[in-house]
């Protein structure tokens, strides 16, 4: 499995954990178009805490007004959080929250050393 890479996951993350006035929902009532951009969600939707459902349906709300770019990206990462097992994505929130704290001057040379730690061979 490919490690977390937290630059990929950060405009993600930052969506994921902004709170929405949305309430949550059942998959079966979420409207066709957020069925469609949350799809990879489906299977797992009913797990996910409620705090996240709202932020995942925020996502889709804000899914047309969207630049094509960003649209595409957005869908990749939706896909990746899917994809991640529950202890990823508590590891996921984990790094956000410590990244959030670091100083905003600070934070560029933060992503450079860990895109270069990423960029290492994984020690057998």
């Amino acid at each position: 499995m490919r490690p977390i890479r937290m630059h990929t996951l950060l405009p993600l993350l930052i969506l994921a954990l902004l709170p929405l006035s949305a309430s949550a929902e059942k998959w079966d009532t979420l409207s066709p178009t957020a069925q469609q951009i949350l799809s990879p969600l489906e299977q797992t939707w009913e797990t996910l805490p409620r705090s996240e459902q709202k932020s995942f349906i925020g996502v889709a709300e804000a899914y047309p007004s969207l630049p094509p770019e960003k649209q595409q990206r957005l869908i990749s990462q939706i896909q990746k959080w899917a994809d991640l097992s529950h202890t990823q994505r508590e590891r996921a929130r984990e790094k956000f929250t410590a990244f959030s704290k670091v100083p905003e001057e600070k934070r560029e040379a933060v992503k450079q050393m860990v895109r270069e730690q990423e960029a290492q061979p994984a020690k057998p």
